[in-house]
Protein backbone atom coordinates (compact mmCIF):
# COMPACT_ATOMS: atom_id res chain seq x y z
CA UNK A 1 0.00 0.00 0.00
CA UNK A 2 1.33 3.31 -0.90
CA UNK A 3 1.42 6.02 1.65
CA UNK A 4 1.59 9.82 -0.40
CA UNK A 5 -1.81 11.25 1.50
CA UNK A 6 -2.09 13.17 4.74
CA UNK A 7 -4.91 14.16 6.87
CA UNK A 8 -4.71 16.67 9.95
CA UNK A 9 -6.49 15.61 13.34
CA UNK A 10 -6.80 17.17 16.49
CA UNK A 11 -7.06 14.79 19.36
CA UNK A 12 -7.33 15.31 22.96
CA UNK A 13 -4.17 15.30 25.31
CA UNK A 14 -5.18 12.26 26.64
CA UNK A 15 -5.02 10.60 23.70
CA UNK A 16 -2.09 12.05 22.68
CA UNK A 17 -0.29 11.26 25.77
CA UNK A 18 -1.35 7.42 25.32
CA UNK A 19 -0.07 7.97 21.68
CA UNK A 20 3.26 8.85 23.45
CA UNK A 21 3.04 6.12 25.68
CA UNK A 22 2.95 3.53 22.86
CA UNK A 23 5.24 5.06 21.04
CA UNK A 24 7.80 4.80 24.12
CA UNK A 25 6.84 0.89 23.79
CA UNK A 26 7.79 0.26 20.17
CA UNK A 27 3.95 -0.01 18.71
CA UNK A 28 4.47 1.82 15.14
CA UNK A 29 1.38 4.61 16.38
CA UNK A 30 0.72 5.17 12.47
CA UNK A 31 0.22 1.87 11.61
CA UNK A 32 -2.03 0.93 14.57
CA UNK A 33 -4.34 4.67 13.62
CA UNK A 34 -4.23 3.58 10.04
CA UNK A 35 -5.36 -0.14 11.19
CA UNK A 36 -8.44 1.56 13.37
CA UNK A 37 -9.67 3.45 10.93
CA UNK A 38 -9.72 0.56 8.18
CA UNK A 39 -11.29 -1.19 11.43
CA UNK A 40 -14.18 1.50 11.62
CA UNK A 41 -14.32 1.65 7.94
CA UNK A 42 -15.34 -1.75 7.47
CA UNK A 43 -17.49 -2.22 10.44
CA UNK A 44 -19.62 1.08 9.52
CA UNK A 45 -19.22 0.38 5.85
CA UNK A 46 -22.77 -0.76 5.17
CA UNK A 47 -24.59 1.62 7.24
CA UNK A 48 -23.20 4.73 5.39
CA UNK A 49 -24.00 2.80 1.78
CA UNK A 50 -27.44 2.22 3.25
CA UNK A 51 -28.24 5.32 3.96
CA UNK A 52 -31.19 6.46 1.53
CA UNK A 53 -31.42 9.41 -1.17
CA UNK A 54 -32.88 12.25 -0.57
CA UNK A 55 -35.65 12.42 -2.34
CA UNK A 56 -35.02 14.82 -6.18
CA UNK A 57 -36.70 18.21 -6.33
CA UNK A 58 -38.61 19.03 -9.01
CA UNK A 59 -35.66 20.98 -10.77
CA UNK A 60 -33.56 17.61 -10.29
CA UNK A 61 -36.21 15.46 -11.96
CA UNK A 62 -36.74 17.40 -14.88
CA UNK A 63 -32.99 17.37 -15.08
CA UNK A 64 -32.69 13.47 -15.14
CA UNK A 65 -35.27 13.97 -17.92
CA UNK A 66 -33.60 15.17 -20.06
CA UNK A 67 -30.57 13.45 -18.45
CA UNK A 68 -28.55 16.09 -17.62
CA UNK A 69 -28.18 14.74 -14.19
Amino acid sequence: MKLNKTKTIRISEEQHNTLVKMKSLNVDVGKFIRDAIREKIKKEYSYMMEKKQLPLSEFERQLESYNLL
